[in-house]
Order: structure tokens, then C-alpha cells, then sequence
């Protein structure tokens, strides 16, 4: 369901110069505001030039990363530029970040449901049935109206 969350009610987690700003899950026993349904964390982790972050995961969960500005080295790994995103192995409990100039990166981790996924255009279900209910409920009118 969709949540108003503004930036005042995101924790800002200092980490030496960086800042680790939870929206959903925790991180060194900060909370996120986000309600989730299952257990995520979702951080946007802005890393200062020369500092390396370490970002505990618990193992075996999905995680991805969205590179937002700057160039990171993840897991002293190669680099990562603005615009890429990387999808990390299950294996493991985190990662380290590492950022020769600022960066701005955007973590999204879960643990895995294993629910199938089926999507078209902006719309993902479970089924395609679910799809066709979803397409037709959108041009029927049903999902609402923007004020």
C-alpha cells in the first residue's frame, strides 16, 4: 500500500562523514518509517570520497544496489558508475562499500518470498491471470483518480 513518508521522518544514520538514511528496515538500531510486509531493508546510503562503509545483510536475502551518483567498489570488486545497478549472491551477510569521491547509492534488500512473478508494462503479479484482472480493473476506471 502506498505510504506518505516524508524526509524529516527518515533516520539518518551518521557513519564517520557518510550517512546511511533508513526508509524501511534498520540499521544499527534504527528503524525505518516504511511498513513492509515482509522483512526488507530499503537504505539510501550516501558514501563520502575516501571512506568505506560495511553494510551488514543477514545471509541469505535478495540484494540489490542502484548506483545514484558517484562510483562505488563494491566488495572490492569493480567499480560501479551512476545508472548501474548490481544484484548481489544470496551468499553472505553484507558488503562493503567503498567510494574514491562522494556517492550516492540506493540498497534494496529482502528476504526472499519465492512467490512466482509475472509482469506487463507497469503492472507485476503472481499469475497472468492476475495481470488481466489488474489490466482491465486500470482501464475500467478502478484504481482510483488523482485529485
Amino acid at each position: 500500500h502506498y505510504q506518505a513518508i516524508s524526509s524529516q521522518q527518515i533516520p539518518a544514520v551518521a557513519v564517520g562523514k557518510s550517512v546511511v538514511r533508513v526508509i524501511a528496515g534498520e540499521y544499527l538500531g534504527h528503524k525505518g518509517p516504511a511498513v513492509t510486509y515482509t522483512p526488507v531493508n530499503v537504505w539510501d546510503v550516501r558514501v563520502k570520497g575516501g571512506e568505506t562503509l560495511e553494510l551488514p545483510q543477514p545471509d541469505g536475502w535478495t540484494l540489490l544496489l542502484l548506483v545514484q551518483a558517484g562510483t562505488v567498489q563494491v566488495n572490492d570488486d569493480q567499480p560501479l558508475h551512476q545508472g548501474q545497478l548490481l544484484t548481489l549472491s544470496r551468499e553472505g551477510q553484507g558488503l562493503r562499500l567503498e567510494a574514491s569521491s562522494d556517492a550516492r547509492v540506493l540498497l534494496m534488500g529482502g528476504q526472499p518470498i519465492e512467490e512466482p512473478i509475472v509482469g506487463y508494462g507497469p503492472f507485476v503479479m503472481n499469475t497472468e491471470e492476475e495481470i488481466r484482472q489488474a489490466v482491465s480493473d486500470f482501464n475500467n476506471g478502478k484504481f482510483g483518480q488523482m485529485p
